[in-house]
């Protein structure tokens, strides 16, 4: 068990020294009014500015290990926490898998609420570099699964990927200390000021916050999102009241 030892001193070496930025989380407003109202400007300000996302996540993954770079189609962006339990991979890769010409590219906002959470987010980019598979399972593995949300250790997910992708212990450290945390720092402060809630998901440009999709819904909510883009009144309405009605835990679709 030598190795493990060596890649777990690998990790926790490099993770003490990287400068990382911690962002914050937020908490969404109750009364229905006012949350819609809320909903509205966000949505107006979302579509007020143009969305070229290729300009700024070329160099990222799709999550089934498809280069964005040069890609013909929908580019979705896929804001998480991996230690949220609402911020699963399931349902994403089976809608990414479903239509070939979208890209979901996962985007890190990590918090200090929580320990795990920035570790988490280094170690999955840095295993993506190898293998998106693995990079997935690994989420998979170390996302909460009880209700209260309570962090689950992630050690022996990391084993089981680094298994299943025959990743040297040498290399994973190299890609953790250099595009693992590139990555994760850009993401952060790109969401600063911007994403408050995970998951949140970027369609045509609209930041769709707590919206916890099914394959199915994710589809049916992008087609909204690009008609309301497209200057579509009645879309634009049916997009505000989807993130409504998800920031009061109410059916969205």
């Amino acid at each position: 068990m030598m190795w493990q030892h060596n890649i777990f001193a690998i990790v926790v070496s490099t993770l003490l020294f990287l400068p990382v930025y911690m962002a914050h989380a937020g908490t969404p407003m109750s009364d229905r009014v006012a949350v819609e109202a809320k909903v509205r400007a966000e949505v107006g300000k979302d579509l007020a500015l143009p969305y070229n996302p290729f300009e700024t996540l070329a160099d990222r993954q799709c999550l089934d290990g498809r280069s964005a770079k040069d890609f013909q189609g929908d580019l979705v962006e896929y804001w998480v926490n991996l230690e949220c339990s609402y911020c699963g991979i399931r349902e994403p890769l089976q809608a990414q898998r479903a239509v070939p010409d979208m890209c979901i590219v996962v985007r890190h906002i990590p918090t200090d609420q929580y320990g795990e959470s920035l570790k988490k987010a280094l170690s999955y980019e840095a295993l993506k570099k190898f293998s998106a598979n693995a990079a997935n399972l690994f989420w998979d593995k170390v996302l909460p699964q009880t209700a209260l949300g309570i962090p689950v250790p992630y050690e022996a997910s990391l084993l089981l990927a680094f298994q299943e992708a025959a990743i040297p212990a040498e290399s994973f450290g190299e890609a953790l200390a250099d595009s693992a945390t590139t990555i994760v720092n850009e993401d952060i402060l790109a969401g600063y000021g911007r994403i408050s809630i995970t998951p949140t998901y970027v369609l045509a440009g609209i930041r769709f916050p707590s919206c916890d999709f099914t394959a199915g819904q994710l589809r049916e909510a992008l087609s909204i999102a690009r008609k309301a883009r497209e200057g579509d009144t009645a879309a634009r309405d049916k997009v505000i009241t989807i993130i409504t009605n998800a920031q009061l835990n109410e059916k969205m679709l």
